[in-house]
């Protein structure tokens, strides 16, 4: 339901001399955590993690980064990738990034999560989930300014490398606010792996609006399908609140691979979470979903994460969160 109503300690870093901040930003060679909180790089550069100078893992501001993984890359990639979804509509007013942040990290260590309706700051929420989740977290490229309701993606920056992403917003007449589509493609730092990632926020109709629906998924997967064409190897792992449960025909649809008449790849339900997600009651209506066949889910760790009580709030937010531990790559 949501917008359809009304309106860590990061690595040490290396003994390398400390350069002042030019005008506000992190100067080349130097670390922009260094202050214990992120300082951008300048122009030009960007963070990378390595080993400098026989030091602990640390980040530095270069001039250069690693090139996009071609097929070649993906295809050599070796072992197993382990990793821990979350989804939580959080509301649209909620702006206490540290509680959000903190009831994640309660039960759970996600290293990718999928937050709807996240209205506030961007950096204030990934130093929040880095505080407390002990581990850096960084938002999806794109995420620039306000583009609607979708689903924010998350990740923990030391086991996943971000290669590219975006929001859109879908030309539909939506209810509620705009709405928007989030996509990222994540790489696994250890293996070489590739995830497409990403999610939207649905219209709510109380009275059903499968074209709506229809239109706005369409958007999302507009992306989803380039970065699939793109990344052929990579399994594409999405979520959202979708103000829909399984049994609705627009879900029957996406798990058979259609949106209306459009044909598309299938999906798989991997949270399969049996109690209600909204303070209200009612059927799940948060969801994650995985491309058929690419994933494996980790038996009796999918679903709610057991935190919140109908009829009240969690944490400033009028869901609950729901999570999947999910294996992929050989």
């Amino acid at each position: 339901r949501g917008a359809g109503r009304p309106p860590g300690a990061p690595p040490p870093p290396a003994p390398a001399p400390v350069a002042p901040l030019s005008g506000g930003c992190t100067p080349e060679n130097n670390d922009p955590w260094r202050t214990g909180s992120r300082i951008e790089c300048c122009s030009g550069l960007q963070q990378e993690l390595g080993k400098w100078s026989g030091s602990d893992s640390s980040y530095r501001c270069r001039a250069s980064a690693a090139p996009t993984p071609t097929l070649a890359h993906v295809t050599a990639a070796g072992g197993q990738v382990n990793t821990k979804v979350l989804e939580w509509n959080v509301h649209y007013s909620n702006k206490d990034t540290g509680a959000i942040a903190r009831t994640i990290a309660e039960k759970h260590q996600p290293d990718i999560i999928g937050l709807c309706e996240l209205t506030t700051s961007m950096d204030d929420m990934s130093n929040s989930l880095t505080a407390a989740m002990g581990k850096r977290f960084k938002v999806q490229p794109g995420r620039n300014g306000w583009k609607g309701y979708g689903t924010d993606i998350f990740y923990n920056d030391e086991k996943w490398k971000a290669l590219e992403g975006g929001v859109s917003t879908p030309s539909c007449s939506s209810i509620g606010g705009q709405r928007a589509a989030n996509w990222v493609v994540l790489q696994d730092r250890a293996s070489g792996h590739i995830l497409i990632t990403g999610g939207i926020h649905l219209s709510y109709c109380r009275d059903g609006c499968n074209s709506l629906h229809e239109c706005e998924l369409g958007e999302l997967y507009n992306h989803l399908e380039e970065m699939n064409q793109k990344y052929p190897n990579a399994p594409v792992v999405w979520m959202g609140d979708l103000n829909l449960n399984v049994g609705n025909s627009v879900v029957k649809n996406l798990l058979a691979g259609k949106i209306g008449g459009r044909g598309t790849f299938r999906v798989e339900d991997v949270a399969k979470t049996d109690r209600n997600t909204h303070t209200a009651g009612g059927s799940a209506i948060d969801h994650i979903f995985a491309e058929h066949m690419t994933v494996d889910l980790k038996q009796g760790e999918h679903g709610s994460t057991g935190q919140g009580v109908t009829g009240s709030w969690l944490s400033g937010a009028d869901h609950f969160p729901i999570y999947s531990v999910l294996t992929f790559g050989r």
